[in-house]
């Protein structure tokens, strides 16, 4: 017969009970073995938190709230006149003026901490301590309210200190803007003084040049060079004039050489004197309206002189030939055009002579305009900008000395306590009975984990159920520990005042608590 020896894992008997449930009985026996150590740990716990309980001072929080308005009856007034202070983060600027030394050294001052005569060392750290306990933000992320948080042991205290925190926020905001106006006007006053005594100079400068030169003024240069176009126009035009009595009278001249071939009659003396006189009647004429150098005048001039030529002339030409031009009439008409075309040509060429000498004379000016009139610019463009300059300073002097008086009266910025502090009836933070409750579970806690860990962690085998855990092998059975010697009664009289002493300890810590309560 062949007997099987290959060898089986044993996985254990599925009706043992869980390894932590098995540990119960240890932990208990331990617990009984350790009690005076156990109580020891339960009562330190337990007295050491109701003891930071105890010292923990009740702290009460007071709040007040604060309204910034910006809008006032005043405003629509002076609107656009006066410049309000830009503040967006209300809470932070708050924030500086409640902990500035001034504001602090006042709510030092008024809490009563300097009664005591402080050190510096200790005042400051009184004032750390204030502001810690202070809290300054905005509700709810509206930037329109401000909200005073103070803590202190003391609730009237709480109290006072909150709304002296809130009067100081607001009488401190008020002289800063007050303050700040009042520089911004001393500032625009000096730049006032400054800007005047440049436009002063700049004015100056400008009238004396303008005294030097008189001939030279602002926009001449445009000026003579419209007066050269309107010359170098009539110019032109006379020269064509010219051109054209030239070429008449070269026509006409031609035309009366072949009159005077044909011509034999004598020329008639009275038609000439005639003449003479119909002229010299426009010339007198004329010259109650007009100059001797106005080209009509010059025109009948050399008619004049012509009809006074021919007259000459004719007077000594043979008396056949003269009286047989005279009785000519074609004769007579083309030398009257003839001499009509030889004045009109002198008056043109009289035009186109003057018209040349204006047109000299304004070049010649333009040159000495363009040298001058560069520093006329430069001096009339300074004097332009300091001007300008000069009277919007002004109006903002003005809108600074308005927004000034605003701030003086307090008609600016406006504070308004919408919520006064409150006094509190409640300490916040944890109380005795929270303490308590706590110091109780952490002292239970602990001392029963702590054992849990001792029996867990220690390396001697304290049940069957470890041996199989570790060694993966089966445990047939048990033997009870041996029965200690009946006549043994110096250990357990022993072992029974430590049981006596757990108690006591264990029944301190509900008297402790108890005692704490009522005279708290």
């Amino acid at each position: 017969m062949t007997v099987n020896t290959q060898l089986v894992e044993w996985r254990g008997s599925d009706n043992r009970l869980p390894a932590a449930v098995a540990m119960l009985p240890v932990v208990a026996k331990e617990a009984k073995r350790r009690s005076v150590w156990l109580a020891a740990v339960f009562a330190a716990i337990a007295l050491v938190v109701l003891a930071i309980g105890l010292s923990t001072p009740k702290m009460y929080t007071s709040s007040t709230t604060l309204l910034v308005e910006e809008a006032n009856i005043i405003e629509p007034l002076l609107k656009g006149r006066t410049t309000p202070t830009n503040m967006v983060d209300r809470a932070a600027v708050a924030r500086e003026v409640a902990f500035s030394s001034r504001v602090m050294n006042e709510i030092l001052k008024f809490g009563g901490w300097l009664e005591e005569n402080p050190s510096p060392k200790e005042r400051a750290q009184i004032v750390d301590q204030i502001t810690a306990r202070t809290s300054i933000e905005n509700p709810q992320k509206n930037l329109k309210l401000i909200e005073i948080r103070y803590s202190d042991s003391d609730p009237q205290r709480a109290q006072l200190i909150a709304q002296k925190f809130a009067d100081l926020v607001i009488e401190e905001s008020h002289r800063t803007k007050e303050r700040e106006s009042r520089s911004a006007f001393r500032f625009l006053d000096s730049q006032v003084s400054d800007y005047h005594k440049r436009l002063t100079s700049a004015e100056n400068k400008l009238a004396a040049y303008r005294k030097a030169h008189p001939e030279v003024m602002l926009g001449d240069q445009e000026d003579v060079t419209q007066r050269i176009s309107m010359l170098q126009t009539e110019l032109d035009r006379a020269t064509l004039d010219l051109a054209d009595q030239q070429t008449r009278a070269g026509v006409w001249n031609s035309h009366l050489s072949r009159e005077s071939t044909m011509a034999t009659t004598q020329a008639r003396p009275n038609a000439l004197r005639g003449r003479l006189m119909e002229l010299q009647a426009e010339r007198d004429k004329l010259s109650g309206t007009v100059t001797d150098r106005h080209p009509d005048m010059v025109r009948i001039q050399n008619q004049i002189a012509d009809v006074q030529r021919q007259m000459r002339s004719g007077g000594g030409a043979p008396v056949g030939s003269s009286a047989s031009m005279a009785a000519s009439p074609e004769y007579s008409g083309v030398r009257t055009r003839m001499a009509e075309a030889q004045s009109m040509s002198s008056a043109s060429a009289s035009r186109v002579a003057a018209s040349r000498n204006l047109i000299e004379k304004e070049l010649a000016r333009l040159q000495k305009v363009a040298a001058l009139g560069g520093e006329l610019a430069d001096l009339t463009r300074n004097f332009e900008l300091n001007r300008t300059l000069y009277q919007d300073l002004l109006e903002r002097r003005e809108n600074a000395r308005l927004s000034m008086n605003l701030d003086a009266q307090k008609g600016g910025l406006n504070f308004r306590v919408q919520e006064p502090a409150n006094l509190p009836m409640k300490a916040t933070g944890m109380s005795l009975t929270q303490f308590a409750s706590g110091g109780l579970l952490l002292a239970v806690l602990i001392p029963a984990l702590l054992l849990y860990g001792w029996v867990r962690f220690d390396p001697r085998v304290r049940s069957a159920s470890q041996i199989e855990q570790v060694a993966g092998l089966p445990v047939l059975g048990t033997i009870p520990a041996g029965a200690k010697a009946r006549h043994s009664a110096a250990p357990q009289r022993k072992q029974g005042k430590q049981h006596k002493l757990a108690i006591l300890l264990l029944l301190a810590v509900p008297v402790a608590y108890a005692l704490a309560m009522i005279l708290r």
